[in-house]
């Protein structure tokens, strides 16, 4: 529900600062000519960099969790959080996935899972061990209880995974 609110209020926000620049370039043109009101508009959007647009403020929540080659290789190529509810404010929720020593192509993806409705709510996909963190960002229903899985293909490696709330 947030997550359509600030998308609404991004798209409105963005649409009503070409109009309104379009329209002074529209008033000056000889004969209103449309290309000149349409690079006018594309000018302004490409540099509307005034703070309009909505950002997302995150907070760590816990880890990094070190999760280990070794324990991996022992459950299957597969690690499961214990259940977690985000501290308010929150309304979005980034998990991140970092590995190394991919030498050999070793993969990892992580994913969270709302545990009340049973879906999966994000995920990176499968991603290589070579250092580069990855995030898997999505909405966040307060109140709501949440738990990461990851799954390593190939060859496991040591992997850190992190959890933050954001507003």
């Amino acid at each position: 529900m947030y997550v359509r609110k600030r998308i609404a209020l991004t798209v409105t926000t963005a649409v009503l600062g070409g109009v309104l620049a379009a329209a002074p370039s529209m008033a000056a043109a000889p004969g209103g000519t449309a290309a000149t009101a349409a690079s006018a508009g594309a000018v302004h959007t490409a540099d509307s960099r005034d703070g309009a647009e909505l950002r997302t403020t995150w907070k760590h929540v816990w880890g990094p969790a070190k999760i280990s080659a070794d324990y991996l290789n022992k459950h299957g190529k597969h690690w499961e959080s214990q259940n977690f509810t985000l501290p308010r404010p929150a309304n979005s929720a980034k998990i991140t996935l970092k590995c190394w020593n991919n030498h050999d192509g070793g993969e990892a993806q992580v994913r969270f899972k709302d545990t009340k409705t049973g879906r999966i709510v994000a995920g990176t996909g499968w991603k290589p061990c070579d250092w580069t963190e990855y995030h898997a960002i999505g909405n966040y229903y307060t109140g709501h209880p949440i738990r990461v899985l990851l799954d390593v293909r190939g060859h496991a490696h040591t992997t850190d995974v992190t959890a933050y709330r954001g507003y």
